[in-house]
């Protein structure tokens, strides 16, 4: 597996690259950009509440033990 911070930075670079080639105006872009790290954010905030819950009921299940 590739390690998170060369991933990163692999994705910031396609995200530049990207950028730089949609030949759109940079209010266009921001606008786009706004979107998707709002539909990013939630995601995220989902991705943990079900990792959190996972843990929360693993801890249970070691618990009762």
């Amino acid at each position: 597996m590739k390690p998170i911070t060369v991933a990163r930075e692999e994705f910031a670079h396609s995200l530049v690259e990207l950028c730089n080639n949609a030949q759109l105006p940079f209010f266009v872009m921001e606008s786009v950009l706004k979107d998707v790290l709002q539909e990013v954010h939630a995601a995220s905030v989902k991705q943990y509440e079900a990792d959190k819950a996972e843990y929360d009921k693993q801890e249970e299940c070691v618990e009762d033990k």
